[in-house]
């Protein structure tokens, strides 16, 4: 197998014809009833998912476990065409969810939400072996979690550890979360050799920052906080505290944002429109499985909110608008 990815975009391409159309979710949103529901879901191509869903008393954990199962196959399909440097890039790219779901943990350890509600939060299409995500979502507290990533020498495992550190500190859970933005970002940087990754990565790590800058509104930023290897240097991080966006039209809807839940739509819609834009002009590079892997975790999220919609019957358009369709 070739250590380009003139093969891999070409297998990638036929999977993203398979992905769920318009027409298709707009069935699933039609459906009058979760049992409607998912017939609709056994009729595409999720149908080998899909049976635990409909044995006696199956409900949204059946469902879940079904999407999940969909996620993983799907990422570690890609993974199977890869080897070499592209096999690490796209490893890299699946670390994104490990990043996410590390934040999950941390978040509902610290809200005291519980294992099982932290465990369905999780994503399963990152690089951290499922039996280790579930240890560290069962911890009681965050240093526990992150000496049980510890074991697995994971590359964020140390940030977790220093992170875990921090917030018994200062009490303030974004010290953590930053800390594994931090260890991600020099991680994904130092691995990528593909230029459309590197600009990739860049946008998300901007986005990142006014994220944060957004979060710590009326207040000056801690230089500890920013991210390195963006477009961003130190002094233009320190600036996005007055809403100073440096006339980056992105940057300045989070930063305008009236919520910190409406920032993170925006920044959703802004990494959808970068992984878009390098799908087009990086045909011969990671940009296809990039924006593949991004709208099959939209195709995901957007099947487990109107499943649940389905399921406590909420009305058709109460749905249609959680799902922005």
């Amino acid at each position: 197998m070739p250590d380009d990815y003139s093969y891999i975009n070409t297998r990638v391409r036929v999977m993203r014809t398979k992905l769920l159309d318009g027409r298709a979710l707009d069935l699933a949103l039609a459906a009058g009833s979760y049992q409607e529901f998912l017939r609709v879901l056994s009729e595409t191509d999720f149908a080998a998912n899909m049976r635990e869903t409909t044995s006696e008393g199956a409900g949204l954990p059946e469902l879940d476990r079904a999407l999940s199962q969909n996620l993983f196959d799907t990422t570690q399909k890609v993974l199977g065409f890869a080897e070499g440097d592209s096999r690490r890039e796209i490893e890299t790219l699946l670390m994104k969810w490990d990043l996410v779901n590390l934040k999950s943990i941390a978040r509902g350890i610290v809200s005291g939400r519980g294992a099982e509600a932290i465990r369905e939060s999780l994503i399963p299409g990152g690089t951290i072996r499922p039996a280790a995500l579930q240890t560290a979502a069962q911890a009681t507290d965050l240093a526990s979690a992150a000496a049980s990533l510890a074991v697995t020498g994971h590359p964020l495992a140390k940030a977790m550890r220093e992170g875990a550190a921090a917030y018994t500190n200062t009490g303030k859970l974004l010290d953590l979360e930053v800390a594994l933005d931090q260890a991600y970002y020099k991680h994904a940087l130092k691995v990528s050799r593909d230029n459309s990754m590197k600009q990739y990565l860049a946008r998300e790590i901007d986005i990142t920052n006014a994220l944060i800058a957004r979060s710590s509104r009326g207040s000056a930023l801690d230089p500890n906080l920013f991210v390195a290897g963006g477009s961003l240097d130190a002094a233009a991080y320190g600036r996005l505290a007055t809403g100073d966006a440096g006339g980056n039209p992105d940057l300045t809807v989070i930063l305008e944002a009236p919520s910190i839940e409406e920032a993170e739509v925006a920044a959703r819609s802004a990494l959808d429109k970068a992984a878009r834009n390098s799908a087009v002009a990086d045909v011969e590079g990671v940009g296809i499985i990039l924006d593949f892997l991004r709208r099959k975790e939209m195709e995901i999220a957007k099947l487990r909110l109107i499943g649940r919609g389905k399921y406590y019957e909420l009305p058709a358009d109460q749905i249609r608008k959680e799902v922005g369709a």
